[in-house]
C-alpha cells in the first residue's frame, strides 16, 4: 500500500505494488492494470506520479502503454541481469517485494556421489546440505539446493538461513571474504521432489543455475542447483556484437 509518511518516493511505491502484482499474476498474460487516470484514482495521487511509476515498469521491460486504451502486461517473469552472482531472495528485495523463504531441510550429509569429483573433494566427505524455498505472495518461485564445505556445519541454522543469505553469513559469522563464482545456466525438467516444492506438474520445464562460489584465496564455499519454473523467470545479457571471420 502507499504511505506518503515515509521516505521512499510516491511513484517508486506504486511501481514497486503493481509490480508484485504483475509478478503475482494478478492480471494475466497481457493484461490491463488500467488507464493513468483509473491507477491515479486508485492509489491516490497525482497523474505525474503515475506515469513516472509506469514509466519504470516500461523501461523494466514488463508493461507497455498502448494511447487510448492503457497500460499492459508485456512480461510477468522476474529478469536477472546477470550483473552479479546474487539470488532471487536478494532481488526482491531490491525491489521492495515481499517474499518468504523457508529452509525444510538443513543437516550433514554424505557428499553425493553425482557431484564431479573435484568439487566433492573440496566439500569434503560429509557437506552441509541446505534447501530453501522462495515464495511470494505463498507461490514457490524458486528452489535452491546448497551444499556447503561440511567443516562449517556448526555456523549455520535454520533461522539464520531464513533470514539471510549464505554469502551474508559467510561474511559475519565466519568473517570470510567473497571472491568469484561460475555458473551454469541450463533448461531441464522438474522431477517428483522438485516439482512438489515448486508446485508444478512433474516433467514442468524449470531454469535451473548450477553454481561454484569462491572465497577471495579461491577456496570452494558453496555448490548449489536453483531452479526457477520456467515462465516465472529470465536472464537478460547485454554483449557486444562481432562481426567474426570471413
Amino acid at each position: 500500500m502507499i504511505d506518503k509518511n515515509v521516505i521512499t518516493p510516491l511513484y517508486m511505491q506504486v511501481a514497486n505494488e503493481l509490480r508484485k502484482e504483475v509478478l503475482a499474476g494478478e492480471y494475466g498474460e497481457n493484461g490491463c492494470i488500467g488507464t493513468h487516470t483509473q491507477l491515479a484514482e486508485r492509489f491516490g495521487v497525482s497523474m505525474i506520479t503515475i506515469r513516472k511509476a509506469v514509466q519504470i515498469l516500461e523501461e523494466e521491460g514488463m508493461v507497455e502503454i498502448l494511447q487510448g486504451k492503457g497500460t499492459f502486461v508485456c512480461r510477468s517473469t522476474l529478469v536477472d541481469p546477470l550483473e552479479k552472482l546474487t539470488g532471487i531472495s536478494n532481488m526482491m528485495l531490491s525491489l521492495d517485494m515481499e517474499h518468504q523463504v523457508t529452509v525444510p531441510i538443513l543437516e550433514l550429509r554424505d557428499t553425493p556421489d553425482w557431484i564431479e569429483s573435484k568439487v566433492r573433494q573440496e566439500l569434503g566427505e560429509k557437506s552441509l546440505f541446505i534447501r530453501r524455498i522462495i515464495s511470494l505472495h505463498g507461490v514457490p518461485m524458486a528452489n535452491a539446493d546448497m551444499y556447503l564445505p561440511g567443516k562449517f556445519a556448526s555456523n549455520f541454522t535454520k533461522k539464520e538461513v531464513e533470514n539471510s543469505t549464505v554469502y551474508q553469513i559467510y561474511q559475519s559469522n565466519l568473517g570470510i571474504r567473497l571472491g568469484r563464482g561460475r555458473q551454469v545456466i541450463r533448461a531441464a525438467g522438474a522431477d517428483k521432489e522438485l516439482a512438489q516444492n515448486l508446485e508444478i506438474a512433474e516433467n514442468s520445464p524449470v531454469l535451473q543455475i548450477i553454481r561454484k562460489s569462491y572465497d577471495i584465496t579461491g577456496n570452494l564455499i558453496e555448490y548449489m542447483i536453483l531452479s526457477y519454473e520456467a515462465g516465472k523467470y529470465c536472464f537478460e545479457v547485454e554483449m557486444e556484437l562481432d562481426p567474426g571471420k570471413i
